[in-house]
């Protein structure tokens, strides 16, 4: 699946679920998941796994608790864009994963068409 243009942030229309995908996930970067714990690593699945059963409105109304809000790839701690071009065009989006490594957890990606969100680091 292609990502979408971005656009700006609107939930999608008709309601449907968040999806995760990890197609630009960031694998050798110093702040992937290969460096927790594997608690850690399992209660961010188990976290993953109740934001799918949320649609992304469910999600943006709560983004205060999930610190969920837009975000500029060039503001973040790398300060860089990725090396994948496709992900460069999207919405840029982090959120916590609340319970996971004393609440700093944190998933940066983007934010496509569909309630897809690509998780990069």
């Amino acid at each position: 699946m292609s990502p979408m243009p971005r656009q700006g942030f609107r939930p999608p229309e008709q309601p449907s679920n968040i999806q995760f995908s990890f197609e630009f996930y960031d694998t050798t970067g110093k702040y992937s998941m290969s460096g927790w714990t594997k608690s850690q690593i399992h209660t961010a699945l188990v976290r993953l796994k109740e934001l799918c059963a949320m649609t992304l409105a469910e999600f943006a109304v709560q983004r205060r608790q999930f610190h969920f809000y837009e975000t500029a790839w060039e503001k973040t701690v790398e300060n860089h864009v990725f090396p994948d071009q496709r992900v460069n065009t999207l919405d840029p989006f982090h959120f916590a994963l609340v319970g996971v490594n004393g609440q700093k957890a944190r998933v940066y990606g983007a934010l496509a068409a569909g309630a897809v969100f690509y998780c990069v680091v």
